[in-house]
């Protein structure tokens, strides 16, 4: 009975969420801009519509079958689709353009029903030959055929770009530092408290409705990038109303089933939030009291610290994952109101071994003295979580109103267990040191946005509006590091002990019973409004023009705290050293603490908290815009300028009674032309002149240092850093064949005064940003996608239709100015700039068969090597190199019972190449000839490819491998 009961209530359920229908978008044939306000008439029916401000129309509650469509409006001639067919539960796509001089002729234009899907097609073209900016995108529907989880994995199927840590975006090889990032847009703020970038791999790709990367400027974008604008669009109002639930697991090779070394958390960890476990106890002062305590007084304190240290041992379980999907589409009358909401849930093991080193007194010509060797095992447990709630209401044709909510936390919880040789100790008998570490971090992020579309008939303008709020929460709650020196047992020569190394009246990360708590909270505020009139009555017409105001406030609040235990050690209570064999588990328990029996001392816990490690920071931004679009003939200019006019301020300590306040105010005028000329119907010729900002992120300016146990890089801030500008140029050639087939080349220049850059500090443990005098960065690009049907010229094989190719090619060369720097060597004369790859190539293939179900595809990425940190000549601290690797995912999926039912295979990082750090040892420029020689030449600027990895004289730094990782998902549509 309940078996039926339930069978019953889904097939309620069905036919409550089934709906067909037709959706497209109405474009002019010459430009391929959208035109608002076209009737729809389904011939034979009562049902009329009209196409929206973007030209976008939707046609619900057909029945399936086959429909006539009339498409009319003064100054267009009208066109005439027949039998356009609806499936049942679907929503047919159906793009349309038409063609100006109606006024002139009252001919129809009819187009057959055998071309009606050639008809969507060459529309969706138009619109992307005739995009205002050089961009390039993906959509919900090829992002649904591929392997892709988060926003990190989409975009690097785009051309010209690639991740770095598979979290932040390179485009065009310049690192996350030059590019913008911005959500249905809004712009989001950096998720990153050490550097100017945002984390991709925050998002789900399934919420994603299209991700865009303009890589040329128009005066109606934020003028703060270089590389490109990452532009994240997440779905509104649905076609149809559906339900979708998808679970999964997933294998790591090297991860899933083997041991995992962890230690016991909260009980929340699992929703990627510490519930107050790791928390800095309440009870203890803050750190200037802490300063002037008595001794005895601050070893009472320490007691209130989380005293269990333990590691456990189990077995890493598979990854999971869940996601619920509901849209809902609501008609009104006249109105529509789009509710969709999306809630999902990943869980990631990952467990991988790193291998790193440092050397002495590296030189270019003599080989280097290994200084340490280190071999790490990482056991992490990663965390995903996102929501999303998104609302529209579509008033009528001319007015809609949304409101966009997403919700996110990412959180990471690892344990790194380290043995080997520290500074100075890699002689066979000296001693090693055994280190751990247990580091839980988790980020919050909100963004939500307001925003109004209208559009005006009679006047033929639009405005719109948005306003947006975003926040950004980073919590490290206890970031935990032990240290044990393995030592020989005096009482058995064959035994080694371990005795743990703790400081004594100080702090430092060569010692252990460290502990570091920060907070990071970031908020932005942000309102636009845009208005654009044509300037000609005559429909046909697209001269425009086009004004805005944009206005954003960002502040921070970061606190940071650093305790360490030390012994106590008094001249009348002298340190029980037998306390320092005591293993993780026992160490730091209470009894250890203080006073621990008449004139003897156990820890206390000294406050290595600096004065700077804590500030407040804000900025405004003011901005106005004003464009032109004008088409003479062939040619289209879209031209203007943008007023940029900036404050940032931060505020913290020198010293006890010093402050540090930095306030930065610039005006900046940024002119933009971009030109584009019709060759053909299917072709195009772009020019493009712009120029942008890179401004330095609240981090890179604060003193604040971090420690980071993974790289054993020590991070300062500099407040001195300058503001960058960026001269840019394009031209790009680009052909449209047909059905979705693409074929580009594109040229660039950019010239960066004052680039900002990651540098290494004083010695090889501290690294520090700095501006360069100035830099060079040119290139191109090379992207095709092919339907092979067509390349063959074989159009009736089913097969062959369903195959498509694409690949996408960018080199680029940069070269810094390096003058103002001191003591410049030989090597250091002429280098790249930091995080600029000299190439970034994508490639990949996709079948499709429709008929039987089956889609399968494989998608390649590769990157060329780059400079991860910037040497320090006067210290004989040579550059760091991240060594180029290629990525291989592929992707099998089958659909089952009519569609509802899709089952997909994720295969990543199946070639599982290992990630190197290097230094680069130039023992003499050397040359290759041949084919190697050439396509050296080509990818890296010289023969011999001087600056890449040679494992026989270059010194390896690190080298990680991941693992390959197979997942499978089953995702129902109800």
């Amino acid at each position: 009975m309940k078996f039926k009961t339930t069978c019953i209530a889904l097939f309620f359920i069905q036919l409550i969420f089934s709906q067909s229908g037709i959706k497209g978008t109405i474009v002019a044939e010459t430009t391929g801009q959208p035109i608002p306000g076209v009737t729809i008439v389904v011939k034979n029916t009562t049902i009329t519509t009209m196409s929206d401000a973007e030209g976008n129309y939707f046609i619900s509650k057909l029945q399936p079958g086959k429909f006539d469509l009339e498409f009319s409006m003064m100054s267009f001639q009208t066109k005439l689709i027949t039998e356009t067919e609806v499936v049942k539960d679907e929503v047919t796509v159906l793009h349309v353009s038409l063609a100006e001089g109606g006024a002139k002729t009252l001919d129809e234009v009819v187009i057959k029903s055998s071309k009606a899907r050639t008809e969507s097609v060459k529309t969706l073209l138009l619109m992307q030959k005739n995009s205002v900016n050089v961009s390039d995108g993906i959509s919900a529907e090829t992002i649904k055929r591929t392997p892709d989880k988060s926003t990190s994995d989409v975009l690097k199927r785009i051309s010209g770009a690639s991740m770095q840590d598979n979290k932040f975006v390179v485009i065009r090889g310049l690192n996350d530092r030059y590019n913008a990032a911005y959500l249905n847009g809004a712009p989001l703020p950096s998720s990153e408290p050490d550097r100017k970038a945002f984390s991709f791999d925050i998002f789900p790709a399934n919420m994603l409705d299209n991700l865009v990367i303009t890589k040329t400027a128009t005066p109606d974008i934020p003028g703060e990038f270089a590389g490109g604008v990452i532009q994240i669009n997440t779905k509104s109002i649905p076609d149809r109303n559906f339900q979708t639930i998808t679970v999964g697991g997933g294998y790591n090779t090297i991860t899933t089933g083997k041991k995992q070394l962890y230690y016991e958390g909260g009980k929340t960890d699992w929703l990627g939030v510490d519930d107050g476990t790791r928390a800095l106890s309440s009870k203890v002062p803050d750190y200037l009291t802490f300063l002037n305590l008595e001794p005895t007084e601050r070893a009472e304190y320490a007691k209130f610290l989380n005293s269990d240290w333990s590691l456990h041992q189990k077995n890493f379980a598979p990854n999971m994952s869940f996601q619920y999907t509901n849209g809902r589409r609501i008609n009104i009358g006249e109105k529509v109101l789009g509710i969709l909401f999306s809630a999902s849930y990943n869980k990631t093991n990952i467990y991988n071994e790193t291998i790193r080193k440092d050397y002495e007194n590296p030189d270019e010509t003599l080989p280097s003295v290994l200084k340490s060797d280190f071999f790490d095992k990482n056991n992490v447990e990663q965390y995903l979580l996102g929501a999303m709630a998104n609302f529209s209401l579509k008033l009528n044709a001319n007015n809609t109103i949304s409101f966009k909510n997403i919700y996110s936390i990412n959180a990471d919880d690892r344990v790194i267990e380290r043995n080997g040789a520290p500074d100075g100790a890699v002689d066979p008998e000296a001693s090693k040191i055994y280190s751990t570490a247990r580091w839980f971090t988790s980020n919050t992020i909100y963004s939500g946005q307001l925003f109004g579309d209208h559009f005006f008939p009679k006047s033929r303008t639009k405005f719109s509006w948005l306003g947006s709020y975003s926040n950004v929460s980073r919590e490290i709650p206890n970031l935990r590091r032990n240290t044990y020196d393995i030592v020989q047992d005096p009482n058995n020569p064959a035994a080694v002990i371990y005795k743990a190394s703790i400081a004594d009246g100080n702090a430092g990360a060569d010692y252990g019973g460290s502990m570091f708590f920060s907070e990071n909270n970031e908020n932005i505020y942000s309102a636009k409004a845009d208005y654009s009139a044509k300037f000609s009555d005559d429909l046909s017409s697209n001269d425009e023009i086009k004004v805005g105001l944009f206005v954003q406030y960002r502040d921070r609040d970061f606190f940071a705290r650093q305790l360490q235990y030390n012994k106590f050690n008094l001249q009348d209570s002298p340190f029980r050293e037998e306390l320092l064999f005591l293993d993780d588990s026992e160490i730091f328990q209470p009894q250890n603490i203080g006073l621990i029996a008449p004139n003897t001392g156990g820890f206390t816990v000294f406050d290595g908290t600096k004065y700077y490690d804590s500030y407040t920071a804000s900025s405004e931004l003011q901005a106005a815009y004003m464009m032109f679009d004008n088409a003479i003939g062939k040619l289209r200019m879209i031209w203007g300028f943008r007023a940029e006019n900036y404050i940032q301020r931060l505020e913290t300590k020198k010293t006890e009674t010093e402050d540090l306040n930095v306030y930065n105010e610039q005006a900046d005028f940024l002119p933009s032309a971009n030109a584009i000329y019709a060759l053909s119907q299917k072709q195009n010729l772009r020019l493009s002149y712009y120029k942008t900002l890179n401004r330095p992120e609240f981090r890179e300016l604060a003193p604040f240092g971090f420690y980071d146990f993974t790289t054993q890089f020590f991070t300062n801030g500099n407040p001195e850093l300058q503001i960058a500008v960026i001269d840019n140029a394009d031209f790009r050639y680009e052909i449209y064949p047909g059905k979705n087939q693409l074929f580009s080349v594109s040229a660039f220049y950019k010239k960066f005064k004052n680039p900002i850059e990651l540098i290494a500090g004083a010695n090889n443990k501290e690294v520090t940003y700095k501006n360069a005098a100035s830099a060079e960065n040119y290139g191109f690009e090379m992207e095709f996608r092919t339907l092979i049907a067509s390349l063959l010229n074989n159009e009736n094989s089913t097969f062959l239709n369903g195959l498509t190719v694409f690949s996408n090619l960018a080199i680029i060369h940069s070269e810094v100015d390096v003058s103002n720097a001191v003591a410049i060597t030989n090597q250091e004369q002429s280098r790249p700039m930091q995080g600029q790859s000299p190439y970034v190539f994508n490639c990949g293939t996709q079948y499709t068969d429709s008929h039987y179900g089956w889609t399968l595809s494989a998608n390649l990425n590769r990157i060329g090597d780059r400079i991860a940190i910037v040497g320090n000549p006067p210290d004989g601290e040579p550059t760091l190199w991240e060594k180029s690797r290629t990525l291989l995912d592929a992707q099998l999926s089958k659909t089952f019972l009519n569609k509802k039912l899709e089952i997909k295979l994720n295969l990543q990082n199946l070639l599982d190449q290992e990630s190197i750090f290097y230094q680069n040892k130039l023992s003499g420029n050397k040359e290759e000839s041949g084919v190697k020689g050439f396509f050296n030449n080509i990818f890296t600027g010289d023969s011999g490819n001087n600056n890449g990895y040679d494992k026989d004289h270059d010194d390896l730094f690190w080298s990680t491998k991941f693992g390959r990782t197979f997942s499978l998902s089953a995702t129902y549509n109800f």
